[in-house]
């Protein structure tokens, strides 16, 4: 064994003395025991795990096989998660408010809605048909009430009494375009329950009772969709449901499809390209345990603590299955170099983990730091999915160690040396090969002109990242094709709009609610919200004022009435005995930016109400909302995480290599591609989601391990070859296939995601398919360019010297 100094580091490297150990021909001579005892390496001497597991291999896989059928049974106890709100839960005052309103109105957190169209919903035999669809409805055991345009009603005499608008027979005598007039005058049904041509009709249901559970939603969904096209079937009208509790099943089927897809598409990827690489049945099992094991220790340890799978969740596991698969590729292929030069299986493993076990080791950190730079995110949400992806990480890289050494003990020496050492040389090879030899050649040839290409791409792509706004909707959750999601286009586009805002007006205790003065603020209210050119049409308690004063009835006897006949519709805009109103207004919808305006506007407004009604609170609040404030917030937030993860990470990888130069060479490389997909969102209009955020942040974690495993290979090629220029030759002709093949099972296996049926999923495949191309293109050809001008410069420094020259001649003359 030799010893060597370090590629990297110039006068730092010089004070702290630090060695590197690089393996020499006479590597074979070499036990197991002695590289136990190797000096601390770049990866912190984690990666001697890989010769703990070679030295007892059977009782290495016996362990793993125990772990793995533990794991499986906590696997088997993982559930699915689909409740929207959830993934903007926190212990903001927003979202107390939010569970106030649905601990307040039950009904406005539980509602079905069924959109109903058709060419003309206003003659005999569709008007007919709708009636039966509204009271078969109400038979529904599940269902509380229901509220349609068969709902309107005439407002009370003077004895109190009311009559439905439609008549109770209808035919064609009927002046129905004098009744569609008469729905549409009424302020509950106009623009909100009935489009103004007459052409679809809503049907808003609330649920009995709160948190059903999703099997439960299931039935009751497909009972309501089954009885809802049964009625109307005759009638020439189409149906469908949407709201939140048929998105909550909608997702959950959505996620549920997901795993399958991910698992078979996943697995279909590794064996397809171990068997493109290997072509042997030994090799590609040794490729794919580590992933197979990685998943299934995951997935046990989030079915042992409770976790269940979400929208982002979903995704964790095809993310560990290509980064161990990706490492294990990187293992491999140096296991099968060793062999070519002669070297026995044993000492060719020990050589491959002890020469790419460090590499794989701060990748696997760096991934890490990248997703526990997500725990800064004050959402519960993004905690628990940056903890549990960065213990799959580690998992990942545990896994690698513990199955891969062993493993290539046992199967490869069964092939015997021919059969092992097997080199490839069909065109997918020799391309890869061929890819890597350009990017020496143009390293060689146009440093320069690479570095200064890089920086201003760099800098352009970055001011286009930072015009790039929150466009985080709600509805942006259920596939574009999904009939709940069309459902929600018409109601967007044909009614005032799918979107709540929620306004909650608070009173104290002793507040007389049926005081004139609560009616004077409530309409005071309900002005400001209606004075926001966004809201298509508001509904609170002023509006049944407005239909109840038309019969010629007093306002002050408004509350007496409502007792009395204890309508639905008061339920959803008063509560009594909570002492508060609801105010809600209905708009079509807009990206989080816009409406975070749009809540400040209104906001801003009702400060003149606070100063008056100083023991009022007013409250804006509803689902809409509350997520277009979490996401701007914390997409703001995820960028800060990214940024303290860039920083992180980059030192990281000095204090690693033991060289300051080798976290600064790094910086620009591995800033390139989050910048360059940063500018592509914007210039597609594709704006900021969370989901984009979190995916560059786990896309940095990736891309910066080909930057790791370039400055490992050039730090071991300098330490044999002092020119520079050589030295980066060899490591991208060494390293760059591996790179190439490894960032193609990373694209491919991440790139499955897009298969998804959820966009905010496929959006995070397509983020990080992106970000690892570009990423590729910085390690092989910006990042050899960089070290190349660095190196350069610091020889004119040293009189023409490298700083590992002028390090060994101080240190032989302090000696």
């Amino acid at each position: 064994m030799r010893v060597k100094r370090m590629a990297f580091g110039g006068g730092m490297t010089a004070r702290l003395n630090l060695w590197v150990i690089t393996m020499s021909q006479d590597w074979g001579s070499q036990t197991a025991g002695r590289a136990l005892n190797a000096p601390m390496t770049a990866g912190f001497g984690l990666e001697k795990l890989g010769l703990l597991t070679l030295r007892f291999p059977r009782a290495a896989i016996v362990i793993v096989l125990v772990l793995t059928a533990v794991a499986g049974i906590g696997a088997s106890r993982l559930g699915f998660s689909s409740d929207i709100r959830e993934i903007f839960r926190s212990g903001s005052p927003d979202f107390a408010t939010l569970e106030d309103v649905a601990r307040q109105y039950p009904g406005s957190g539980r509602d079905m809605l069924i959109v109903v169209e058709g060419a003309n919903l206003f003659r005999p035999d569709a008007l007919e048909s709708l009636r039966a669809l509204h009271l078969e409805l109400g038979l529904i055991e599940s269902v509380g009430y229901v509220l349609s345009p068969f709902s309107a009603r005439t407002p009370p005499d003077a004895t109190g009494a009311t009559a439905s608008i439609v008549p109770p027979e209808l035919s064609e005598a009927t002046d129905m375009a004098a009744l569609r007039q008469r729905l549409l005058d009424h302020p509950l049904v106009a623009g909100k329950l009935l489009s103004w041509d007459g052409r679809l009709a809503l049907f808003v249901l609330s649920l009995k009772g709160s948190n059903r559970a999703v099997d439960d939603l299931r039935k009751i969904i497909g009972e309501i969709e089954t009885l809802a096209n049964e009625v109307v079937q005759d009638a020439d009208l189409r149906v469908r449901l949407t709201g939140a509790s048929v998105m909550r099943v909608e997702i959950l089927g959505a996620l549920i499809r997901d795993q399958k897809t991910f698992r078979i598409a996943g697995l279909i990827i590794a064996i397809l390209f171990c068997w493109l690489f290997f072509r042997s049945i030994p090799y590609v099992i040794i490729a794919l345990a580590p992933a197979v094991v990685a998943i299934t220790w995951l997935r046990g340890g989030m079915g042992f603590t409770g976790q269940d799978i979400n929208v982002l969740t979903n995704v964790i596991p095809s993310l560990v299955m290509v980064i161990a698969f990706a490492s294990a590729m990187h293992v491999l292929f140096s296991v099968r170099r060793g062999l070519g030069r002669g070297m026995l299986l044993d000492d060719a493993i020990r050589r491959a983990v002890m020469q790419v076990g460090p590499a794989c080791v701060l990748a696997a950190a760096t991934t890490a730091l990248a997703l526990l730079a997500l725990v800064i995110v004050p959402h519960p949400f993004i905690i628990r999915f940056g903890l549990t992806a960065a213990l799959g990480t580690a998992l990942s890289y545990i896994a690698i160690m513990t199955t891969l050494p062993p493993l290539c003990h046992l199967l490869l020496g069964r092939l015997g040396k021919a059969g092992a050492v097997k080199e490839r040389s069909d065109w997918i090879y020799r391309g890869v090969q061929v890819l890597a030899a350009t990017a020496a050649r143009w390293v060689r040839a146009r440093p320069a002109t690479i570095f200064v290409a890089g920086a201003l791409l760099t800098l352009g792509s970055g001011w286009l990242y930072t015009l790039n706004t929150p466009q985080y909707q709600y509805q942006d959750n259920l596939p574009k094709g999904n009939p709940a999601y069309q459902a929600i286009r018409l109601i967007n586009t044909e009614l005032s709009g799918a979107d709540t805002l929620r306004l909650l007006i608070q009173w104290p205790k002793d507040h007389d609610m049926g005081s004139t003065d609560t009616l004077d603020l409530i309409r005071a209210t309900h002005e400001v919200v209606e004075g926001e050119p966004t809201m298509k049409a508001v509904s609170s308690l002023y509006s049944v004022e407005r239909w109840f004063v038309r019969g010629g009835r007093a306002r002050e006897d408004l509350f007496a009435f409502l007792e009395k006949v204890r309508s639905p519709t008061t339920r959803r805009v008063v509560a009594p005995d909570d002492r508060s109103a609801l105010v809600t207004g209905n708009f079509p919808g807009i990206p989080a930016a816009e409406l975070v305006a749009v809540i400040d506007r209104i906001d801003r407004k009702l400060d003149e109400l606070r100063e008056r009604n100083p023991s009022v609170t007013f409250s804006l609040t509803g689902l809409t909302p509350v997520s277009a404030k979490a996401s701007t917030e914390m997409i703001q937030q995820l960028n800060r995480s990214l940024l303290i993860a860039v920083c992180a990470i980059i030192l990281l990888i000095g204090l690693a290599m033991r060289s300051v130069w080798a976290g600064l060479v790094s910086i620009l490389p591995n800033l390139l591609p989050i910048t360059l997909v940063g500018a592509a969102l914007y210039l597609f209009d594709k704006g900021l989601q969370f989901t984009s955020v979190v995916a560059f942040t786990i896309g940095f974690g990736m891309a910066v391990d080909s930057t790791i495993h370039v400055l490992n290979r050039y730090r071991l090629e300098k330490a044999e070859d002092a020119d520079s220029a050589s030295a980066m030759e060899k490591t991208i002709a060494a390293i760059g296939p591996v790179l190439i093949v490894s960032t193609m099972v990373l694209a491919a296996g991440v790139g499955g995601t897009m298969l998804s049926e959820l966009p905010m999923v496929r959006l995070y495949g397509e983020v990080i398919v992106v970000l690892l191309t570009t990423a590729l293109a910085g390690a092989l050809l910006l990042l050899p360019s960089i070290i190349r001008i660095v190196d350069r410069w610091r020889r004119k420094e040293t009189g023409g010297r490298s700083s590992e020259e002028d390090l060994s001649r101080r240190t032989a003359s302090a000696d």
